[in-house]
């Protein structure tokens, strides 16, 4: 029953607090359980994302991840015909050139003036949260936070969460940093992207980050690696065990999260299409429904 739930429209409709009621003799039994969907980033597969759509539909995916690039009009219309909506845009994997979210003023502005056009088709595509990486050094980090705060301000009146995405050998370089930095900067508008691929890449525990960032958590991308380098494994296939998925998962209900889970997984096309689908199995395993009540 909830395999064959979890394929309908019930499932695109339901983030956050879901609940599931059975008949059963003499009442009902109700099944409860904070759900976060599985969403697959796209960004990784070879070729045209209009060939790309249709398989990630058929794997059982209702969510996706994507860049603002990528997506034309007819592939915006083929998000809407296959049943998929988006969750999660990455603003600035394709800046132009002489852009940058910092050094000389010019590069900065052009920067911001591409990444506000992105917001836009975000909004027109419908995604509540969209990211971006940080500066490469620390002396940027002033030029940075005053582009940041614009773009904030601006992704709010769109109503879309921006994020920061902490990456390891960066001015931001880890979860605590990135948080630090947004505390420092204010913005309501401000919040951090959990990859948990960097964070074992910087010895930081996800569920850990996730207690600490409370409402500051913004989305969750998920990925293994060896720990040595950002391999975008499937999950338990590296350093990630099915334990430390369960406490994730634990840490997102007690922090109120209510976003979906951003799969970030690299490969070629049918191991990657493989891993999406072991992955998001995996997600909804975990998340099992709960008895609350009988009756």
């Amino acid at each position: 029953m909830w395999r064959r739930l979890l394929g309908g429209e019930w499932a695109q409709a339901m983030i956050g607090f879901a609940s599931l009621i059975l008949p059963r003799h003499g009442g009902e039994e109700r099944y409860t359980r904070m759900t976060f969907f599985p969403s697959a980033c796209i960004w990784n597969f070879k070729g045209s994302i209009l060939e790309t759509l249709p398989k990630i539909r058929h794997t059982a995916f209702h969510y996706i991840d994507v860049e603002t690039e990528i997506v034309s009009p007819e592939a915006q219309r083929m998000i809407g015909e296959q049943g998929l909506k988006v969750s999660c845009v990455a603003l600035d994997h394709h800046l132009p050139a002489g852009s940058a979210l910092e050094g000389a003023t010019d590069r900065v502005r052009k920067a911001v003036t591409f990444l506000k056009q992105s917001l836009d088709k975000c909004r027109e595509l419908g995604a509540k949260r969209a990211y971006v990486a940080p500066c490469s050094g620390t002396k940027h980090l002033d030029s940075y936070r005053g582009a940041l705060i614009e773009l904030a301000e601006d992704a709010g009146r769109k109503g879309i969460k921006l994020c920061i995405e902490p990456v390891p050998g960066s001015a931001l370089p880890g979860a605590g940093e990135a948080l630090a930095f947004i505390e420092k900067t204010g913005h309501a508008n401000l919040y951090l992207l959990l990859d948990t691929g960097h964070a074992l890449l910087s010895k930081e525990k996800p569920h850990d980050v996730i207690r600490a960032a409370g409402i500051r958590l913004g989305y969750v991308q998920m990925s293994d690696n060896d720990g040595k380098k950002d391999r975008h494994w499937a999950l338990l296939d590296g350093r990630l065990k099915e334990e430390d998925i369960v406490q994730i998962l634990e840490a997102l209900r007690q922090v109120g999260y209510e976003g979906t889970l951003g799969l970030e997984l690299s490969g070629s096309l049918p191991i990657l299409i493989s891993s999406l689908a072991r992955n998001r199995n995996l997600l909804m395993r975990l998340q099992a429904p709960v008895k609350l009540v009988s009756g």
